[in-house]
């Protein structure tokens, strides 16, 4: 029996209380609900109730008597339980972060992993497996107890790898990979080779909060209403990353935007901004990013250099579009204007690539309102589109006054 400093203990562990605690009252409390802020949440709920099962498992280590053997015991089972709780999570939030689409053998991975975990607990409770408790309440590895290291390494690694494959496709990696995932290796190999040091479960409230920090950062390049990146990003994407290779761009423009606004109100165009964005989001997929420019401009970045799978991308937009439009019912229709071309960002600026797509997204809307108002002449038709990009100028200030 290795001997345990409990004061050391119950520090490390108080502060990783101390930091959870702070993250639940930050980031789930003040902020509004969705999907990733519950995984977060749940995932920093876990960790701390291990940091709590923890210190109280280490304080009954030694103690003669049934009940804090039982104590040791139904702790150290919750202490192997959760990694099959956080783990999965941690999977499943940087996925629905960076809309990466989870494959079927990583799912299948997850769950039967999971079950297996669980499994081989129920049946430690008749067979020492993974670990047991003697009759002097002191704590001791069973045979299958790397089951559970490498579970956790795991699921380490597959974050790592949803990670690695949203830096392949988007422009501006938010998540510090050294500052979140490294903290979580360390505290896991000290456990490992140094059985009565615990820090693991403080390392991952450290993780839990620098992924917070990197989230709120995020938050700066985030538009507040539609929730797809804004201008800053992109200027971002300009100052850093003109060595990132060929690319394509697209310009995205509302058609008819203008007259949605006076004739159904603001309100009716601020949700057919949300059922455009969530169309394009949908149709770029893990492909690239999708920016919200101006007012009802819209700017998607695809990693790709293959015009087919340019031209793909836009019919996916226009399906799913069309799908929304006879799904809502509405009085109106949406409809896009899309402009694209691709690039060498080695030879070209970016002021260059805005001109470029926005003539080009310029032109697609001169087709579309002469098929669709064909009682107007060619300068009805440019007087339509100037007061449209008028009304994308006043969004934009609008847009960057409540930014401010």
């Amino acid at each position: 029996m290795n001997t345990i400093n409990l004061t050391e203990i119950y520090i490390i562990n108080s502060l990783g209380i101390l930091l959870i605690a702070g993250n639940i009252i930050n980031k789930y409390f003040n902020i509004k609900r969705n999907v990733e802020d519950r995984y977060l949440f749940w995932i920093s709920v876990c960790i701390m109730l291990s940091c709590i099962i923890e210190s109280i498992v280490y304080t009954c280590y030694g103690r003669i008597g049934l009940i804090y053997r039982l104590i040791i015991y139904f702790g150290s089972v919750w202490l192997f339980f959760s990694i099959f709780l956080i783990g999965p999570l941690w999977v499943l939030l940087l996925e629905k972060h960076n809309q990466i689409e989870s494959s079927k053998l990583l799912q299948s991975l997850l769950n039967y992993i999971s079950l297996l975990g669980v499994a081989v607990l129920v049946i430690n409770f008749f067979k020492p497996l993974v670990f047991y408790v003697d009759a002097e309440s002191n704590y001791h590895r069973g045979q299958f107890f790397w089951l559970y290291v490498l579970s956790a390494l795991f699921f380490f690694f597959a974050g790592i790898s949803v990670y690695v494959k949203k830096r392949k496709i988007s422009m501006i990696p938010f998540f510090p990979a050294i500052q979140i995932f490294i903290p979580v290796l360390a505290g896991m190999m000290v456990e490992i080779l140094v059985p009565g040091v615990t820090v693991i479960w403080a390392s991952c409230s450290v993780s839990v909060t620098l992924m917070i920090m990197a989230l709120q950062n995020e938050n700066i390049c985030r538009d507040k209403l539609t929730g797809l990146f804004n201008r800053y990003y992109l200027e971002r994407i300009n100052l850093k990353y003109e060595d990132k290779g060929i690319l394509c761009f697209m310009m995205i423009d509302i058609n008819g935007f203008k007259q949605i606004n006076d004739k159904f109100g603001h309100s009716e165009g601020d949700r057919g901004l949300l059922f455009v964005s969530d169309c394009v989001t949908k149709s770029v997929g893990d492909k690239g990013s999708v920016i919200r420019y101006a007012g009802d401009e819209f700017i998607v970045l695809l990693n790709t250099k293959d015009y087919r799978e340019a031209d793909k991308c836009i019919e996916r937009i226009n399906e799913n579009l069309a799908a929304v439009n006879q799904t809502l019912k509405k009085d109106y229709s949406l409809s896009l204007s899309i402009g694209y071309e691709i690039f060498d960002m080695k030879l070209i600026k970016m002021e260059e690539i805005l001109e470029v797509i926005d003539k080009k997204m310029y032109q697609e809307k001169k087709k579309y309102y002469s098929s669709h108002d064909r009682r107007n002449t060619v300068n009805d038709i440019d007087e339509n589109i100037q007061t449209e990009n008028s009304e994308n100028s006043e969004n934009t200030v609008n847009s960057d006054q409540k930014t401010e």
